[in-house]
């Protein structure tokens, strides 16, 4: 029991903290400072507690690899980003009439992270659900976490709605796994004995399952609620769905789908890729508003990492880790830009990005960083993340048409990153302030730009740690 509580050591000191938090919440606006250095400092030193743990399996429900401390360290610095982002919010000061409950939104968003990392090592469908629902939950009440915002109560409520659907069919799948292979372990599913199992049942039970996956991931077509809720989630919220969820369900994903070609969806899972990467590409082309601009890019980026989970292979999952580094710090910084965007020309349309290099060029130039990165432009860490899933997926027999169909995506993404380039830097700008930074948010933008420029350049920071997970 000591052993397996040693695995888990970072997920009871969050529980912990998440706990204190709450109980220490009276309503109180001055008690921000310090509910966001009780969350910090929870999520450093459990980031430390999972670097320092080492492999095994806790209760035989959770098990614990160099994969899994990879995700849950990137997980947990991106909790950490997102909780600076959102204390330099404008949105979440509250009033005398509306207090902000600090102490019980980053309690919240402890007991999400907890989630999130349980979510990384789970292998058993039971652990799963649990996990997954945790995560939800919280995810739901933060997005709707401010009772005087009814885009945030309005979006909340889809949130609600469609994830409880997609749990629906989750258990549903697990449930009919259950009775193909008389338990609720991940690993019935690998192995020489997975041929013997019944087809049908089988076959059903992984499309429920994957069903309940897409929805979480926002895969085409289970993508319906994501534009909806992130433009009417607070613009941090949306920053922390669109990424640390993303980078839990992709380490789930590896870890049930991993043997897909023995359970024969290999070609559904292609074909998911495909139409994520294409809907989401397309739809964002039309798109005014930036934040559900980059919601169908968040679509998109997720159909490029399931290229590596069709490739599979130590080549596909290692170009999944590096896919998702890019992806989480790139995606925050862009939503980093537009939380100082947004708040300071009061509005979510791309036009309010006009003229933004004549009156904070250092911001400008960031911005255009990471756009282009999320486009793959070298030499940018985005460019390193798609060469790594490119060539693993052509390293893979008869993948060649998913490798163009992701290739002429990435053309196509370079239209409408481009054109909130083209507001900013050929656009006049209808005022000549500079942009307001807090100091959280420059933190946040000087952390992911330094990973986003610095890792294009030197990729070998990057490849040699992720190779040494998955050598």
């Amino acid at each position: 029991m000591i052993a397996s509580l040693s695995l888990i050591r970072a997920e009871l000191l969050l529980t912990a903290a998440a706990v204190f938090l709450l109980l220490l919440d009276n309503g109180r606006q001055e008690r921000k400072g310090l509910s966001v250095w009780i969350a910090g400092l929870a999520l450093g030193i459990g980031a430390w507690l999972v670097l320092d743990s080492s492999d095994g399996t806790a209760f035989n429900v959770e098990t614990l690899d160099a994969g899994g401390r990879f995700l849950k360290v990137l997980i947990l610095g991106a909790v950490l980003l997102v909780l600076a982002l959102c204390h330099g919010f404008s949105g979440f000061e509250g009033t005398e009439d509306h207090p902000f409950h600090w102490c019980t939104f980053a309690g919240l968003l402890l007991l999400s992270s907890v989630g999130l990392l349980l979510m990384v090592s789970a292998n058993d469908f039971l652990m799963i659900l649990i996990s997954v629902e945790l995560v939800s939950v919280t995810s739901f009440i933060l997005t709707g976490f401010r009772k005087d915002d009814r885009r945030g109560s309005e979006a909340a409520i889809k949130y609600f709605l469609v994830g409880a659907f997609s749990s629906g069919l989750m258990v549903y799948g697990m449930s009919l796994l259950y009775g193909v292979t008389g338990g609720t372990s991940v690993s019935s599913l690998f192995g020489p004995g997975v041929a013997s199992l019944p087809a049908l049942p089988l076959t059903g039970a992984l499309f429920f399952l994957l069903a309940g996956f897409g929805f979480k991931l926002a895969l085409v077509p289970f993508h319906m609620w994501a534009p909806d809720v992130y433009e009417g989630a607070p613009t941090p919220i949306t920053a922390f769905l669109s990424v640390a969820p993303k980078a839990a369900a992709f380490g789930l994903m590896i870890r049930v789908f991993q043997n897909h070609g023995a359970l024969h969806v290999s070609t559904l899972l292609a074909v998911l890729a495909a139409l994520t990467m294409t809907v989401g590409n397309l739809a964002a082309l039309r798109q005014t508003n930036v934040k559900r601009l980059l919601a169908y890019s968040s679509i998109a980026q997720m159909g490029y990492v399931m290229m590596g989970i069709v490739a599979a292979g130590p080549a596909g999952l290692r170009s999944v880790l590096v896919y998702l580094t890019a992806y989480v710090f790139t995606n925050l910084g862009a939503f980093a830009s537009v939380i100082a965007v947004t708040e300071d020309a009061k509005t979510e349309s791309i036009e309010g990005f006009a003229g933004l290099a004549f009156r904070s060029f250092p911001l400008a130039l960031l911005t255009t960083f990471f756009l282009l990165s999320l486009t793959g432009i070298p030499p940018l860490v985005g460019f390193i993340g798609k060469f790594s899933l490119f060539s693993a997926v052509l390293q893979t027999p008869g993948l060649v048409w998913l490798a163009v169909v992701g290739a002429v995506n990435s053309v196509i993404s370079l239209a409408y990153y481009f054109s909130i380039v083209r507001v900013m830097f050929f656009v006049p700008a209808s005022r000549m302030e500079r942009v307001s930074l807090s100091l959280p948010v420059r933190g946040c933008l000087g952390v992911t730009s330094l990973a986003t420029v610095g890792v294009g350049v030197f990729p070998n920071l990057l490849l040699v740690l992720v190779k040494a997970v998955w050598p």
